[in-house]
């Protein structure tokens, strides 16, 4: 008996090994798309159970990122707060995007939210063929990409837009021509009488304060969240006035939670008021209210 419980175990041990080995090699990064385009090499990765959008170079920063086995999970921090723009306009029957990236942001509204008609708006080609293939984007009637130059693309339309997220990035840095007060007033002009608009500001270095200070000098910013983990500042802003409704705002979250949509509380997250030095620089308070 003590040599068959001894022979079991060594089995038992190969075995263990083996199911290691298989579990490294099942998660070591994959990359299932690699295409470089005029504007930039695109790359699309499988990292365990996470799937990313990365440019330039498979160690680059994060893009986009999916969990393919759990629909409801949003990865990317900063995504997660650009939602409560949507909150603080309470009605967005019109969303419009400016940079797509895998387009996790706007797919969520639109399963979210299918009632609302949205518009990205992407300069790259590739980058919407990487997301069609990889992160589930798919366009219909009230969804729709446009693969354009946003500047361009901003002059020539007339539509109106009840909330905006500027998110475009080439790198880690934001386009230059996307970060200028002409820019941001054109952009103005697409805003509905009562929108909010967002920016998204991965870096706040000297390219992101100067993006910030351009973005406040068009737009009257009301609320300024920087995310704990990554750092980004999510600056949310209207074209005039935008008299605060906390209790239609906590409905409108309510409302959200109880759609099941994301694997956390919108709720909570729109509750949480950590300290923000780069908000407060911005006369914009990252502060819990007293």
């Amino acid at each position: 008996m003590f040599y068959k419980r001894a022979k079991q175990g060594r089995a038992l041990a190969v075995i263990a090994v083996l199911a290691v080995g298989l579990a490294c090699a099942t998660s070591r990064p994959r990359i299932v798309f690699d295409r470089t385009s005029g504007y930039g090499r695109v790359l699309v990765i499988d990292e365990g159970p996470r799937r990313v959008m990365r440019f330039g170079s498979p160690d680059g920063s994060d893009q986009s990122a999916i969990e393919p086995a759990n629909p409801r999970a949003v990865p990317v921090e900063y995504v997660r707060y650009a939602l409560i723009g949507l909150a603080h306009h309470g009605r967005p029957g019109r969303v419009l995007m400016i940079g797509l990236g895998g387009g996790t942001f706007t797919t969520l509204v639109h399963r979210a939210l299918p009632e609302t008609v949205i518009d990205a708006v992407e300069i790259d080609g590739t980058v919407v063929a990487a997301a069609r293939a990889y992160f589930g984007l798919r366009e219909d009637d009230r969804y729709r990409v446009h693969v354009a130059d946003a500047v361009d693309w901003i002059a020539r339309g007339d539509e109106k837009y009840d909330f905006v997220l500027l998110d475009a990035y080439a790198g880690e840095e934001i386009p230059a021509a996307l970060a200028t007060p002409a820019f941001f007033r054109a952009v103005a002009r697409r805003l509905a009488p009562d929108g909010v608009i967002a920016v998204n500001i991965a870096e706040m270095e000297a390219d992101g304060q100067a993006a910030a200070r351009a973005f406040a000098a068009v737009f009257t910013p009301f609320d300024c969240r920087r995310t704990p983990v990554d750092g980004n500042i999510l600056l949310f802003a209207a074209a005039g006035s935008h008299p605060e409704d906390p209790a239609r705002m906590q409905r409108w979250l309510t409302d959200w939670d109880a759609r099941r949509v994301t694997d956390f509380s919108l709720a909570a997250l729109a509750a949480q008021r950590a300290p923000a030095p780069e908000c407060d620089a911005l006369g914009v308070s990252g502060r819990r209210p007293r």
